[in-house]
């Protein structure tokens, strides 16, 4: 049989040799959770919880071994500490890029109330039932809509990618933007794919001209020491 549609599969795939970087898309540990009327500031920027420290720790153990040569984080606490334990093993320090935050899902709503208390519970209720229908983050107002998200993650994964080419790159960040560089990525229109574990990884090779996803949600790591939470 003629090794044609290998060695084209090979290349369109990615998973012949290629001097693109590798890149490990990590979503942070557990956040420490807000009350349900709490401000939506205080939960964007929540801290890790007991459990997020120790998936922090397993993911870092994952990754000990790949040769890791870089680590960013978006500048939020529980990613920027997910990136800290994973760079620690290879004594790098985290790079923060805030481009590579979360979705501003509740962005401008008033610094002092939820989202319900901002919109009203039908507005909030009829924004749920949208989200489920469309998967798309522009059902919620108040919020940062998926273009202008999907822009900003897909960009700044690329440029970063850009600067480590042949290399090994550990990216902390979160499960929107995870999905939100895929599904741009791929040409998809909905913004919800599948939900990332935390600490789960995700590799993704880049050629020169796309990016191919190798392996999704890894969560063996997390499972071995009964650690796995969404």
């Amino acid at each position: 049989m003629s090794n044609f549609l290998g060695r084209a599969l090979g290349a369109a795939l990615l998973t012949r040799a290629t001097d693109g970087a590798e890149v490990y898309l990590v979503r942070h540990g557990q956040q420490v959770r807000a009350g349900q009327d709490s401000p939506e500031s205080m939960a964007y920027d929540a801290h890790l919880s007991e459990i997020g420290w120790k998936q922090a720790e397993a993911v870092s153990r994952a990754l000990a071994g790949v040769g890791i040569d870089a680590v960013y984080s978006s500048d939020l606490a529980r990613a920027n500490d997910t990136g800290k334990a994973i760079a620690a093993h290879y004594g790098h320090e985290v790079i923060v890029d805030a481009r590579i935050r979360e979705v501003g899902i509740f962005r401008d709503v008033p610094g002092e109330q939820s989202f319900e208390q901002a919109v009203g519970t039908e507005r909030a209720l009829e924004a749920s039932r949208r989200m489920v229908e469309t998967l798309t983050w522009d059902s919620i107002p108040l919020g940062e809509g998926s273009a202008e998200f999907r822009t900003r993650v897909h960009s700044a994964i690329w440029e970063i990618s850009s600067r480590h080419s042949g290399q090994k790159v550990a990216i902390a960040c979160h499960g929107g933007v995870i999905n939100a560089f895929l599904a741009e990525e791929y040409g998809l229109e909905r913004d919800f794919l599948f939900r990332p574990a935390h600490a789960g990884i995700t590799r993704v090779r880049f050629g020169e001209d796309r990016a191919v996803m190798l392996t999704g949600n890894e969560i063996t790591h997390l499972e071995e020491e009964d650690l796995l939470t969404f």
